[in-house]
């Protein structure tokens, strides 16, 4: 749930070179600037999945976009289903025959095996590898080629081998925290997961801030991961 201050689930990727979203709720465009981020340099979405919280803005970025002048498509990655709800939220509102000079985007599917290559750029290497999630999801490893430095994203998960096995040695695993239930996991077994991964420094994220005592979070997962531990916030930013 969003709450004042904290808003569902999404992440900005900068480089010099490229600008990234991951995942697209929200108001991305209002979003985007609040972080400094021109949203005319937008290149690139990659979606995790397709429930509301991950993808329901994506119809009014498009729409901005648009309403920018931006005439070049943007890339957006995902798995088949993610994609395929995506195209049909934006196709509720017609926008190849109802916006004029609308410039449609291009569509990629990531393969459900792990290691998949989403992205080869010329600075940042982006791969990803599918959760345990309730529906196909996806989680997504992110190299700074020029520093070596990892970031991991979970995503929507359940504790998963694979989340090990793609986050290992991470300087960042950006871990989500809702709760011990089917297809998620709690601040605990985030922490089980950074220290198994022997990753660096953990943030959780995709915790319910209406109901939950965030002191308490961090607490129980400093209990099982002897690196750093933070909580996500909105805007803050983290460089690798």
């Amino acid at each position: 749930m969003p709450t004042i201050g904290h808003d569902n689930t999404y992440l900005a990727l900068e480089s010099e070179q490229s600008t990234l979203l991951i995942d697209c709720a929200g108001s991305p465009l209002l979003k985007l600037q609040l972080a400094g981020i021109e949203p005319s340099r937008l290149e690139y979405v990659i979606l995790t999945h397709r429930h509301p919280d991950h993808i329901y803005g994506f119809p009014a970025l498009m729409l901005g976009l648009w309403l920018l002048g931006c005439r070049t498509p943007v890339q957006v990655f995902g798995e088949r289903e993610t994609l395929r709800a995506a195209q049909a939220l934006l196709g509720i509102f017609h926008p190849t025959e109802e916006w004029p000079e609308f410039c449609p985007p291009a569509y990629h599917e990531v393969p459900l095996k792990e290691n998949s290559l989403v992205l080869d750029l010329p600075d940042l290497l982006i791969t990803a590898s599918p959760a345990a999630h309730v529906i196909p999801s996806l989680m997504i490893k992110i190299l700074n080629k020029a520093s070596g430095r990892t970031v991991v994203y979970s995503g929507d998960t359940a504790p998963c081998e694979s989340l090990v096995r793609l986050a290992h040695v991470a300087d960042v695993l950006i871990h989500e925290a809702s709760g011990e239930y089917t297809g998620h996991s709690s601040a605990t077994q985030a922490g089980q997961v950074a220290q198994r991964a022997g990753v660096k420094r953990l943030y959780l994220i995709h915790y319910p801030a209406l109901t939950t005592n965030l002191n308490a979070l961090l607490a129980q997962a400093r209990e099982e991961f002897t690196g750093e531990v933070e909580l996500a916030r909105d805007f803050a930013t983290c460089e690798f």
